[in-house]
């Protein structure tokens, strides 16, 4: 299956490029067959769609899913849900989409516009980076950055530690919203800019926003604590996205070959279905978002998820599929959303400063922009019902209610998981059947296969569950 997802994301990809026009980037007395590097523009489109098809809508936001029980697969366990995820699996992550098409590019396209002075293109480049940097470490914990791009002049990187990718993470961030303050007059994003079509500032909002969420995501690491962090992710939501009109997404279309990855996922491969756990979290508070993120089953007209690990597949028609919205062929994949923000403020102003007051009402206003999104009315009836008897919060409650209501709205993304290793919420339990034996839900990947052969250090193989660095909450 992972061959498959490659081979769609490459085909994807060709497409995009071929048809992007280079008139406007290269002299016209230079021929474009000798051409010795790739505009700025191409490298750009090249990288978002990678990113957008192959990580944020691909297999680490897969995993995330089934992991924390948004989604199952309808196969006997154990299975990809419960577990089975091998260092043979996550290779292709490693090594044909992380490092090679999006960071090494990245890094490429950050050298080249740099030496030019596209100072607006070095700046997208150090977002991006940064962006997937985060996510490569999250995965993995320790891995490859600061000696990962020699070339052939290192083909054995040495592994840097989490903690200093998190602080090279934060000079990136910091480096490129320097460089979008300032004036560019020479090649500066355009159309062929995927996500926000060459605005500043929206680029600079998205800085500022990755900053509050990796700000959160340190709130329990060795040497921080979490009213520091929260602090330090008020200070950046201030500058950080003004709107839903800022969201950092990438719009799939329903062309051959171009559609969404969650389309091409769970309409090509089948057999993914919602879980059990996740339908009976939504039934049980009445919440209307239930319609929109499953389908009634088929047999039975209710709402049925699959028990992840059970010893049987279920028959057709017997569980609820993935709702449309979430595996439409021109789906948006986002990259980072204003909902997400406003519950990073909710629960930055909850640890910074314990007022339920001051955070109650940044919690409803978050909700309420989950269910826009999600295509409901926020002044409905329904909705409005649902936020008065779910989302009071007290002191007893007000964490959990927080990081659930996250939960809802970060699904089928990488960052439910996140959220819940740093948080150890939503409350979940470990599936039936799952690999192993295991016993404790997976809070990292293992190391891939190619990289245990090639590339021996210290750090390999990892084990599942372990934490990475920032993992400390019991």
């Amino acid at each position: 299956m992972m061959n498959k997802k490659i081979i769609i994301s490459i085909l994807a990809g060709g497409i995009l490029l071929s048809g992007a026009g280079c008139k406007k980037f290269l002299d016209v007395n230079d021929d474009p067959a000798s051409a010795t590097k790739v505009s700025d523009a191409l490298l750009l489109s090249g990288v978002e769609l990678t990113t957008a098809f192959s990580i944020t809508g691909g297999y680490p936001a897969r995993t995330s899913a089934f992991w924390t029980q948004q989604l199952a697969y309808n196969q006997a366990g154990p299975d990809w849900d419960s577990y089975e995820v091998t260092s043979s699996d996550v290779n292709n992550t490693w090594a044909f989409d992380m490092y090679p098409a999006v960071l090494q590019n990245l890094k490429t396209l950050e050298s080249q516009a740099n030496a030019a002075g596209h100072k607006h293109y070095e700046a997208v480049a150090k977002i991006l980076i940064a962006y997937n940097m985060a996510v490569t470490t999250d995965l993995w914990n320790d891995v490859p950055y600061s000696k990962a791009f020699g070339g052939f002049g290192n083909l054995k990187p040495s592994y840097d530690s989490q903690k200093d990718i998190y602080t090279a993470i934060g000079g990136l961030l910091d480096a490129a919203i320097t460089l979008l303050g300032q004036e560019d007059k020479t090649v500066v994003p355009d159309a062929k800019d995927l996500i926000f079509s060459g605005d500043v500032d929206k680029w600079t909002s998205f800085a500022y926003f990755l900053k509050a969420r990796y700000a959160l995501r340190l709130s329990y690491a060795p040497g921080n604590t979490p009213v520091q962090q929260a602090q330090a992710a008020l200070t950046a939501i201030a500058k950080a996205f003004p709107d839903e009109t800022g969201n950092a997404a990438f719009q799939f279309t329903t062309g051959a070959g171009a559609e969404s990855p969650w389309y091409q996922f769970v309409q090509n491969w089948g057999s993914v279905v919602s879980s059990n756990t996740f339908i009976n979290f939504l039934k049980a508070k009445n919440d209307p978002r239930l319609a929109v993120v499953a389908k009634p089953a088929e047999n039975s007209g209710e709402y049925v998820g699959r028990v992840i690990g059970a010893s049987l597949t279920s028959p057709a028609g017997s569980v609820s599929d993935v709702g449309d919205a979430f595996n439409a062929a021109d789906q948006k994949i986002n990259l980072g959303t204003y909902d997400e923000q406003l519950f990073i403020k909710a629960e930055a102003t909850f640890l910074a400063t314990n007022d339920i007051a001051a955070t109650q009402p940044i919690l409803k206003e978050a909700v309420e922009a989950t269910m826009q999104r999600f295509g409901l009315d926020p002044s409905s009836a329904a909705v409005q019902t649902y936020i008065t008897a779910n989302c009071t919060l007290t002191p007893a409650n007000a964490y959990e209610v927080i990081m659930y209501e996250k939960y809802i709205s970060n699904f089928e993304t990488l960052e439910a998981y996140n959220d819940w290793r740093r948080t150890n919420l939503p409350k979940l339990t470990v599936v039936q059947n799952a690999y192993l034996g295991m016993t404790t839900i997976p809070r990292r990947w293992l190391y891939p296969a190619s990289e245990n052969n090639t590339n021996k250090q210290p750090q390999q193989p990892g084990v599942m569950t372990d934490r990475v660095w920032w993992d400390t909450k019991q």
